[in-house]
């Protein structure tokens, strides 16, 4: 279940239904391997046995990062791995320093909370873009097409509508977060973008 895109970076997808269980929609687990041999495990899936055992074979989770609109599985993640800390990633631990940093957006109601991994140079996001390339499920595609997030990355037309809050202050943490030297992006939905840069982030915002 889980697909390795670079040395100590791997993700798992699954369904989860949306729109009062009307609409699939794809949702990413991020994991991340510190120096140390722990694990990052950020918007935590449904730990069935069989992705348990892969992480099990990783290293041990010693961190469970839960956006603020991805917790569904937070308290199923803290009982498998409750000697894990549990956090929101806006104050990164000191166990991250040289490896994760992380900035929380500004202007946007959803207090996402994005994750820079330095040494794969890998922007996690979580519902700030959208990069929904495939569904098995027609009315899926026609609500995500509908809504702007239907092979394009970028925002959805709901979030630009309602989860902005401050246009300036979401520019400057876009510019903040151009800083970082990022060239892959994995999105909390829809596929990884393997090709990415910060001009890639700002333009899907901002044109």
């Amino acid at each position: 279940m889980l697909a390795r895109h670079d040395t100590n970076l791997w993700s798992a997808e699954y369904e989860l239904p949306w729109q009062f269980g009307l609409v699939p929609i794809p949702v990413r687990m991020t994991v991340i391997r510190l120096g140390d041999g722990r694990l990052v495990l950020h918007s935590p899936a449904p730990l069935g046995r069989e992705l348990r055992a892969e992480l099990d074979r990783l290293g041990p989770v010693a961190f469970i990062v839960n956006p603020a609109v991805h917790g569904k599985f937070a308290e199923q993640a803290a009982a498998a791995y409750p000697a894990a800390r549990s956090l929101d990633g806006a104050e990164p631990p000191d166990a991250w320093r040289g490896a994760l940093e992380t900035h929380l957006v500004a202007g946007f109601r959803l207090r996402e909370v994005v994750l820079f991994h330095a040494p794969s140079r890998t922007l996690v996001l979580t519902d700030l873009c959208f990069n929904i390339q495939r569904s098995a499920h027609r009315y899926a595609r026609f609500f995500f097409r509908a809504n702007g997030m239907w092979r394009h990355f970028g925002p959805s037309r709901i979030i630009r509508a309602l989860a902005v809050s401050d246009r300036a202050a979401l520019a400057r943490s876009l510019d903040e977060i151009g800083r970082w030297d990022f060239a892959r992006i994995l999105p909390g939905h829809g596929d990884p973008l393997e090709h990415a840069s910060p001009a890639v982030l700002r333009a899907a915002w901002l044109g």
